[in-house]
This record gives C-alpha cells, sequence and structure tokens, in this order.
C-alpha cells in the first residue's frame, strides 16, 4: 500500500484507557479528528463514550466512533450493531457526527472460517447502515485484513500497522489505506500516558471533503423533531395565539450539538441582551450568510464559536439549551431579512422569511430576493374590500362590531345564524 505523506491530516483514537482528556490541549498539538470506542459485544458501552463526544466536538475536533466486534453469527452481528445504533442516540445519532461509524473487527478468538468472517461483516455493516443511514468503514489490523474477501473493498480501510517504515500490505480487498493507525505508543498534550496515532490518506480539507455529508435540502432539519412551526401558533407555554417568527427543532440527548445550517461571519455568540434584538431568548448566536440575511440559533445552552469567525456549513456552532420559560430544551431558529439595526429584528414579521423554504431556495441557488414579506394582520381593522358589508352586518347586529378580521369560532357562527333567523322572522 502506499506510503505516509508529510501534509496528511493527524488524528487519534481513544477509549477509557486514555482516562480524562483535555480536548483542548489535544486540538492545539493540531489533532484534527478523532475516533472514539462507543461499544463492544451486544452490552458494553464505554463510559467515557459521551463525554469524549462532546469533548471532542466542543474543541473542534472531526468526531467518529467505533464498535469493537465479538460477533460470530450473522445474527450476532446484526445484534451487535443494533446495541451500536442504539447507543450513538445518545449524542444525537451517526448523522450529527462528521465522520463514519466504524466495525473495530481485528482478531478471531473462537477460530471461525474466513468464509464466516465476511459472512459476520457483512452482516454487522449492513444492517448498521441500515439503523444509522451511514456507511460504515472498517478497522482492522495489517494481519487480519487478510481474511476480507473483495466484497468488502467498497468500504474505506482503517488499518493498524505500528511502523514508521514499513507500509500496510496490499489485502485481497484493499490496494490502498484511507486512515493509518501508524502507532500505538503516542504521545499527545491532554492525554496522560500513551495513545493510538492515525492519519487520514490526504489533507484536512480531503478529508472533509470525502465525509461531508450533502444534506437531502428537501429536509433541510434531517435529523432534528420540528417541534413548533414557523406562522401563527398557541404557544405551548401561555397558551395565547401568537406568531412564531422561526421554527422549534430538537435534537437528542437536551444539550445535543447544534450545527450551522449555512456558512458565514458569527455577528453574535452570547447571551442576549434586552432590546438587542435577542432579548429573551437565551445564549445566541447569529450568523450573517453571503446575501445578507442572518441566521439566529437561539436558546442555546453554550456558545462554541466568537463573533468575526467565519463558519462552515455544518460547522458546531454550540449546544442546545432552553430559556427556562419554554417547554423544554431546543432550538429557536430564525432567518431575519437583515443584520440591523437591533440584529435585524422588527415589530412586525415582515423582517423574517420561513427557514425551512428558505434553505430549499438557498441551496437551489433560486432568487430570494423575490420571497414575499410575512404579515400578520391587525383582526380589528375591517379590510378595504369588506368595509361596506361589514357596516351592514354590524349594523343588522349580526356581530358584535368588534375584531373584524379574526376567525370565527362555531359558537360564534351559532350566535350569527341565531340573530340572522330571529331577524328573519322580525321582517316576516
Amino acid at each position: 500500500m502506499q506510503a505516509r505523506k508529510d501534509n496528511n491530516v493527524q488524528g487519534i483514537d481513544v477509549s477509557r484507557y486514555q482516562g480524562k482528556i483535555d480536548w483542548l490541549a489535544v486540538k492545539a498539538d493540531k489533532r484534527e479528528f478523532a475516533f472514539i470506542k462507543a461499544t463492544e459485544g451486544q452490552t458494553y458501552t464505554d463510559p467515557n463514550f459521551v463525554a469524549n463526544v462532546k469533548g471532542a466536538l466542543s474543541a473542534g475536533l472531526m468526531v467518529g466512533t467505533y464498535h469493537f466486534l465479538r460477533a460470530t453469527s450473522a445474527a450476532a452481528a446484526k445484534a451487535e450493531a443494533a446495541h451500536y445504533a442504539k447507543s450513538l442516540e445518545e449524542i444525537g445519532g451517526a448523522k450529527a457526527l462528521q465522520l463514519p461509524p466504524v466495525m473495530d473487527y481485528e482478531n478471531n478468538p473462537n477460530g471461525i472460517s474466513k468464509t464466516q468472517i465476511n459472512i459476520v461483516a457483512k452482516a454487522f455493516l449492513t444492517e448498521l447502515e441500515r439503523l444509522t443511514g451511514v456507511k460504515p468503514i472498517i478497522y482492522t489490523g495489517n494481519s487480519f485484513a487478510s481474511n476480507f474477501d473483495s466484497g468488502l473493498s467498497g468500504y474505506d480501510l482503517w488499518i493498524a500497522r505500528y511502523s514508521n517504515t514499513k507500509v500496510p500490505d496490499d489485502q485481497p480487498a484493499w490496494k490502498t489505506w484511507t486512515i493509518w493507525q501508524y502507532s500505538d505508543a503516542g504521545k499527545v498534550p491532554g492525554i496522560v500516558g500513551n495513545v493510538d496515532l492515525n492519519e487520514f490518506n490526504g489533507s484536512l480539507t480531503d478529508l472533509k471533503k470525502r465525509y461531508g455529508k450533502e444534506q437531502d435540502m428537501s429536509n433541510p432539519f434531517d435529523g432534528y423533531k420540528i417541534t413548533s412551526p414557523f406562522g401563527m401558533r398557541k404557544h405551548p407555554v401561555s397558551g395565547a395565539n401568537k406568531f412564531h417568527r422561526g421554527v422549534d427543532l430538537v435534537v437528542t440527548p437536551a444539550d445535543g450539538p447544534i450545527n450551522a445550517f449555512v456558512a458565514g461571519e458569527v455577528t453574535h455568540a452570547q447571551m442576549g441582551v434586552s432590546g438587542s434584538g435577542f432579548g429573551n431568548y437565551g445564549i445566541v448566536v447569529a450568523i450573517k450568510d453571503d446575501k445578507g440575511y442572518l441566521h439566529v440559533y437561539a436558546h442555546l445552552s453554550a456558545a462554541g464559536v466568537k463573533v468575526g469567525q467565519q463558519v462552515k456549513r455544518g460547522q458546531l456552532i454550540g449546544k442546545q439549551g432552553s430559556t427556562g420559560i419554554s417547554s423544554g430544551a431546543h432550538l429557536h431558529y430564525e432567518v431575519r431579512k437583515a443584520c440591523s439595526p437591533q440584529f435585524g429584528y422588527t415589530a412586525t414579521e415582515a423582517g423574517v422569511v420561513e427557514p425551512t423554504q428558505y434553505l430549499i431556495n438557498y441551496y437551489g441557488q433560486t432568487p430570494v430576493k423575490g420571497d414575499k414579506p410575512v404579515t400578520v394582520r391587525d383582526i380589528n381593522v375591517v379590510s378595504k374590500w369588506a368595509e361596506s358589508a361589514w357596516a351592514e352586518v354590524t349594523a343588522k347586529e349580526f356581530f358584535d362590531g368588534s375584531r373584524p378580521g379574526a376567525s370565527v369560532t362555531r359558537e360564534e357562527m351559532a350566535v350569527v345564524v341565531s340573530r340572522l333567523l330571529k331577524y328573519v322572522d322580525q321582517k316576516g
């Protein structure tokens, strides 16, 4: 296989054996990615799994996870895939991370045949992709890799061979490696003791390009649960009918990662102050896109970016939180037409656009200049075209003369019909 290159991006992989990790120190050592042990077998979950994922994400590393495979049958392999996929839900699922999930298949303590090894591997990989929606990659050792047949060549190879000079051997399924684990005795600031060292076959840009997720923009909020849509709604706490300027989205867990829907410049990244345009929003990250629209990510528990920073689509910008007066932890996301004054806040809904359609248009390169302003009519003012009709029905007391623009309930219609019948009887 190919040799290492000087510009290859560097990373690590860890488990509970590395103890508590200072991820900011790891990042400062120019480690750009990390694979973190999640699970093993059908029941085991690494006790440091969630903390390591959160720490690495917060420090700005690209993160993936791995599962140590013990299965000896297809049925057992599927059960292990289910355990792995279920555990990934604790950090928002496989799609919440930048790197794919990994099948770590590196030994054969039960002495099963090569044919059975491939049956087990294919069962695990197929089931894991079905459950997570993400194609996995394979981790294995230089010697054990010879067990895998060409039917697995479509999966990227992460191979272990601890040497600075000897490259991994060509294998039946692979002639090149995607990631090479070249040492199990690395020293990295922020980690006490040894740690595995890895490098990707390419630059950081290459790594992001290889595993970057092109989101299906017909559903720009894939991975989120929409709990409150844009437009008129009954407020979940007060019960009042009020226009909702954005959408409410929920990820799992409650303090799960929030990633940018578009690239742009950070213009705000702290607690919203009353009168600023972000009052009562909690911690807010606001990002100005290349069209001049402001993307507001509100109710965060923490911001992971700074004012003036350029962020990319999909980059971690904070963690989900709550204002404390809402119905639970969620992200409030809105798109404003302007960035100033007051971060584009307007007293009416004319200053915002419907976020879902905006993102679809944005990535479809559909012009947004034609977006119609969203307005909410004053229910106490009669429309010009209905003035004479309204005057007539109020004069005849079919309606009481108030709220001409309001929607009508069944009870109110019953009153109107009753008054109409009385009017007809009176006129004979």
